[in-house]
């Protein structure tokens, strides 16, 4: 009777432990089948980056699969192109991606609530207007130094590209190849300086120059002591940002005329006439808030106006 007992207990256990499998091959293949319920926020093509929660590097992987072999890491904040996807796989949405030269698959977020990437709003690629041309030479705008890179683009968006240099502010250089759209969305022109041979961008965004154009001898119509004139009527100009100092508008073309006002660092206006040549400057008339009058455009090594793109 006891031996009976004892054969249907194991067979009850055996049974629980049959069910129990079934149950976790279910669950594990729901794992594996590739259904993500959260949606996915990046696109291949664009740029994104890590969050800042829950504060930690997103692991690179060969293939998209916790499991996968980690080829390297992307730091909380870090940005990098997003190449192809999304792959959905053990309930999360992954991308390839490329990161400081290293290309693999990383996943978006925890599969419910939480993202560990974010999408990274840009300006369109290279939207700045190219102002340096190949022959020419070009200036670093006073302030900030400029880097020089081993090729177009940075290392942090997928560029290969290393630093080898900085051009200091107000640096002359020659412009020997260029433009290249960089993977950073920038610009980018080789130049020359010194001898040093490498990649500078041109500037970002709509309207940021870092470099601009710079000619080593007068051009016809340059004044005497004064640097190529780069605005003409109906242009719109603007104070440049260094050295963070307003220009004087005069009731005339030179520095022995009367100051009826002044155009703020970084402030625009419109170029009604010009250039003249004035007292050893480059002179336009425009209109400031109403206020119409001359104002020079720089000195012989220096512009205090630039154009408003």
């Amino acid at each position: 009777m006891a031996s009976k007992f004892v054969k249907l207990m194991l067979m009850v256990v055996m049974i629980t432990v049959l069910a129990g499998m079934a149950q976790t091959g279910t669950a594990r293949a729901d794992y594996y089948s590739g259904t993500c319920d959260q949606s996915t926020r990046l696109a291949a093509g664009g740029q994104a980056r890590v969050t800042s929660t829950p504060n930690q590097p997103n692991r690179i992987r060969v293939s998209p699969n916790f499991n996968a072999q980690v080829l390297g890491y992307i730091p909380v904040g870090a940005t990098f192109s997003v190449l192809y996807g999304p792959a959905c796989a053990q309930g999360t949405q992954w991308w390839q991606v490329s990161y400081n030269g290293v290309t693999g698959w990383t996943g978006e977020g925890n599969g419910y609530g939480t993202y560990w990437l974010e999408p990274v709003s840009a300006t369109p690629a290279c939207a700045l207007p190219n102002r340096l041309v190949v022959g020419s030479s070009g200036r670093v705008t006073p302030g900030l130094p400029n880097v020089l890179r081993s090729a177009p683009g940075t290392a942090s968006t997928g560029s290969a590209s290393v630093v080898i240099g900085q051009i200091p502010g107000g640096g002359i250089f020659s412009v020997i190849g260029g433009p290249v759209c960089g993977t950073d969305g920038r610009p980018w022109w080789q130049v020359n300086y010194n001898g040093l041979v490498g990649w500078t961008a041109e500037g970002e965004g709509y309207n940021t120059y870092w470099v601009e154009p710079y000619n080593l001898g007068p051009l016809p119509g340059t004044c005497a002591g004064s640097l190529a004139p780069r605005l003409a009527a109906g242009m719109t100009g603007r104070v440049t940002a260094y050295p963070a100092l307003p220009n004087r508008i005069r009731n005339g073309a030179g520095y022995g005329y009367g100051v009826i006002g002044w155009i703020p660092a970084g402030a625009s206006f419109a170029v009604l006439s010009g250039p003249t040549c004035g007292n050893s400057g480059t002179w336009y008339q425009v209109s400031y808030n109403g206020l119409v009058g001359w104002t020079v455009e720089g000195n012989s090594t220096s512009y205090y106006l630039e154009p408003a793109w």
